[in-house]
């Protein structure tokens, strides 16, 4: 799904999930790459964690990470295409 479709109210997307009408589409899309961002965020310090606890797979583990994060800032950077002026990617 695009975040700049056109969307009409009542309208269902996949799984019967409401998608949002149009006028909230940009903030939609903005609070989906927010919320990415912050599960990234939390996968790479659970794999932080995991290279501590099993030093055999540190190494993979951290790679893990680093690639987590990278896709995280990827994410904070759309969100914030979204954001509101004057506001922030975050919604703080």
């Amino acid at each position: 799904m695009k975040a700049r479709e056109t969307w009409r109210d009542g309208e269902e997307g996949a799984g019967g999930v409401p998608v949002p009408a149009e006028r909230g589409a940009g903030d939609y899309a903005r609070q989906t790459m927010v919320s990415s961002a912050r599960a990234h965020e939390r996968a790479a310090r659970l794999l932080e964690r995991m290279a501590d606890a099993h030093p055999e797979e540190a190494e993979l583990h951290r790679q893990s990470a680093r690639r987590h994060l990278k896709w995280a800032e990827n994410d904070r950077r759309l969100a914030e295409e979204y954001a509101p002026r004057g506001g922030t990617p975050d919604g703080r």
